[in-house]
């Protein structure tokens, strides 16, 4: 997703952006990992900071990522975050 005007949502994501994002995968919610590691992430949403697993999707990007020479998602990195109704919360994917 191209980035086309500023951003001052404090996640990294404009306004497109977020339309983009619910247009292209319904029930995810933008966000911004502020720590992690190989186990989940602290990440920061509009709703607030949530301790997050990473979901299936994610995790089959970052294996076929690493063999292509790319790095785990890290701190600062925007994501797409999905909060279950039963509470858990997963990053699903990273955004460039």
């Amino acid at each position: 997703m191209p980035r086309t005007e500023a951003v001052d949502d404090g996640l990294g994501w404009s306004e497109p952006e977020k339309a983009e994002l619910a247009r292209l995968a319904p029930g995810l919610l933008p966000g911004r990992i502020m720590t992690c590691d190989l186990v989940g992430a602290l990440v920061l949403t509009e709703l607030g900071s949530a301790s997050a697993t990473y979901g299936a999707s994610l995790l089959l990007a970052a294996a076929r990522a690493r063999s292509a020479g790319r790095l785990w998602p890290k701190p600062g990195d925007r994501v797409a975050v999905r909060r279950w109704p039963d509470g858990p919360v997963t990053v699903e994917g990273v955004v460039a």
